[in-house]
């Protein structure tokens, strides 16, 4: 299969946070915004993989600045690892506030999208071309936290073992 760079599937979304968005403080719902992720990720996935994707996680994802009503969310999304069926997608997230225009860093989380076939089987998904020091580092990175995730659901599935 063809290697893509991540520069093909790169992704940008921004919103705007409305009223139904909010909470009863005027900021923006936690689970709306890992909604606007996931859907970012979700668009990387497809366009790397061209395959039926599905979420197999999302790791630490920590609230750093609110996000008000009327503030524009700018939410990017690349490809840092893939595996053979797997794929990880970096999701930078940055508010700006819309009359003033001043930006706060919000937030980076990484998703595992995994391509699966019309049996709901893993496929495989193109490799990745690293054409920079940034791309190797960040596959390399991407690399030690596959591992750690691989660790972390084995142990889910334990819990899960002892549950049924």
């Amino acid at each position: 299969m063809e290697k893509k760079s991540w520069k093909e599937s790169y992704t940008e979304l921004q919103r705007l946070v409305l009223p139904p968005d909010t909470n009863i403080f005027n900021d923006l719902y936690g689970g709306r915004l890992v909604e606007w992720i996931d859907n970012v990720a979700a668009i990387v996935a497809a366009k790397h993989s061209r395959r039926r994707t599905v979420t197999g996680s999302i790791d630490s994802l920590f609230f750093l600045s609110p996000i008000h009503m009327g503030d524009i969310v700018h939410l990017t999304g690349r490809i840092n690892y893939v595996t053979r069926s797997t794929m990880e997608i970096e999701v930078d997230v940055y508010s700006e506030e819309g009359l003033t225009g001043e930006k706060s860093f919000t937030t980076t989380c990484f998703l595992t999208y995994v391509a699966i076939n019309q049996d709901s089987k893993p496929t495989e998904v193109p490799g990745l071309v690293l054409e920079t020091d940034d791309d190797i580092q960040r596959f390399k990175q991407g690399e030690a936290r596959s591992l750690v995730r691989h660790q972390n659901l084995l142990e889910a599935k334990k819990k899960l073992e002892n549950f049924k």
